[in-house]
């Protein structure tokens, strides 16, 4: 029971830290759509493209090792995985300003590479994604190793921060001071810059700086240089569906197709504490090498995957209602694209359960490999389907490319270590919800009543998927009860009385 809690807490955390920031990010889209156009969109994707291409390339990987050090020191030796955080960040600074000087000298380049059609209206601005690469690197080391080491209150600190400062500065410039999209881009910079430095000294009581900062350099870089692939390859998959509409088709095209993603990305508010919860606590047991581990896995993923497809049921059934109210006539048409983009969402992290295989065996080799792959498939479908079905030729390229990697990476970690994950009984649902939402989407039934319809179809599958999963899993009715026991503790006034005692 005291896995369920601690396990219900940090869930807790990162939950209430994406639902307020997914939400009330959802409730601007209404301001935002109206002063900003679907080309000013589309400059910010851009911009946000080049920025965590850079930010890539200058920390070397090394982040990654972070959680590695983490999962294997952090419940067995606190002060060798302070020590070694400290060297790692150490590292992490020393690659980005070296990183820093060198693309200073480059930008005008690697603008060329991504943009087309972008009229910059002041030098200073060519610089933005170098500056914004490296506190990007800074806050990947942070907010990492917050996540690893399952301090999730401190993220929901830092996360709701940024929101913050952001939000609030970015709507009101917007309305009353007219602020352009460059004025925008200018302060994402300048908050990102102020959480780069919140997330440090959120970290700072498991960071201690050694006499011998280049102790575990070798063993830092052989984990590491791996992962740089991964990360360009993570990049590469992520980005070239832009470049390409940006290349093709026009800056507007890139605009639609980002505000879709942003759209169904919002909805990761569920799906993502969940995931990022347990990942730890995977890795955790791994190396403990802990005797149930193999049923709690099983239950883990199962619980994860039929949560994610009844996320997936709601999303796409309501999408083009959501769009039409919280966005601008100018972007309806980028509701086409929602159900695609939840779908590679969980295909994401589904693959990121089965990375875990790769980081218990010290195999990252597998990640540069993966990648690769996934770089030829992203690539090649959005080539063939983007000049052919613009934005939805996109995210048809992006959901088959996670499918296929998924697929491919599940099959890996099953060689390097076995687990019953039930893959297939765990895809039927996916496979029937599919049909289900193509059904009611090309149906030809009248607004009101589909309207109905939708509802009283999400109503019976969150009832079916319920007692379905409470007859097998006994980690759901563990949780369950958990997370009834809190609601009822909280409604009943005695949370309210013990704070103020």
């Amino acid at each position: 029971m005291n896995t369920y809690k601690f396990l219900l807490s940090n869930l807790s955390w990162l939950m209430a830290a994406r639902f307020l920031t997914r939400i009330m990010a959802l409730l601007i889209l209404p301001i935002k759509t109206a002063y900003l156009s679907p080309k000013d969109f589309g400059i910010i994707a851009m911009f946000t493209i080049a920025s965590s291409f850079l930010g890539g390339l200058y920390g070397m990987g090394v982040v990654s090792f972070a959680g590695r050090v983490i999962y294997k020191y952090e419940r067995t030796d606190r002060q060798k995985c302070k020590e070694d955080l400290g060297r790692i960040l150490i590292y992490l600074v020393s690659f980005s300003l070296v990183g820093v000087v060198v693309s200073s000298f480059m930008i005008k380049d690697i603008f060329g590479l991504f943009f087309k059609d972008i009229i910059v209206p002041h030098t200073i601005f060519f610089y933005v994604p170098v500056c914004m690469g490296f506190v990007v690197a800074i806050h990947g080391f942070t907010s990492n190793s917050l996540l690893s080491l399952q301090l999730n209150k401190r993220v929901f600190y830092v996360e709701i921060s940024m929101f913050i400062l952001f939000v609030p500065a970015q709507v009101i410039g917007l309305v009353f001071f007219g602020f352009s999209v460059w004025d925008v881009i200018a302060l994402q910079l300048i908050v990102q810059v102020i959480i780069a430095f919140l997330g440090l000294w959120m970290i700072k009581d498991w960071i201690s700086f050694p006499g011998k900062p280049l102790k575990i350099f070798v063993e830092t870089m052989r984990y590491s240089l791996p992962m740089v692939l991964m990360n360009f390859g993570a990049w590469f998959q992520q980005s070239i569906d832009k470049i390409i509409l940006n290349k093709i088709v026009n800056l507007n095209a890139v605009g639609l197709y980002s505000a879709g993603v942003a759209l169904a990305t919002n909805y990761s508010f569920l799906s993502r504490p969940i995931a990022t919860s347990i990942k730890p606590e995977i890795s955790k047991r791994l190396d403990a090498r802990d005797p149930n581990f193999q049923k709690q896995i099983k239950e883990f993923f199962m619980l994860f995957f039929q949560f994610s497809v009844f996320l997936y049921l709601g999303v796409s059934l309501f999408s083009k209602e959501i769009v039409e109210v919280l966005m601008d006539v100018r972007f309806h048409e980028c509701y086409r694209i929602v159900p695609l983009v939840v779908l590679c969402l969980i295909f994401g992290e589904l693959n990121g359960i089965f990375h875990l295989k790769f980081i218990f065996r010290n195999k990252t080799i597998w990640f540069p490999i993966s990648m690769v792959l996934g770089i030829v498939l992203s690539a090649l479908l959005n080539y063939l389907l983007i000049p052919r079905y613009d934005i939805y030729g996109a995210a048809l390229a992006n959901g088959g490319t996670a499918l296929i990697i998924m697929l491919f990476c599940y099959i890996v970690s099953q060689k390097l270590h076995h687990s019953n994950y039930s893959l297939l009984m765990n895809f039927i649902p996916l496979l029937i919800t599919s049909g289900l939402i193509f059904a009611v989407n090309t149906s030809a039934i009248q607004k009101a009543p589909l309207f109905v319809i939708k509802i009283v179809i999400f109503i019976i599958y969150a009832i079916g998927l319920d007692y379905g999963i409470g007859k097998i899993s006994h980690q759901y009715c563990e949780l369950k009860r958990l997370i009834v026991n809190r609601v009822r503790y909280f409604l009943s006034g005695d949370y309210f009385k013990q704070k103020r005692v």
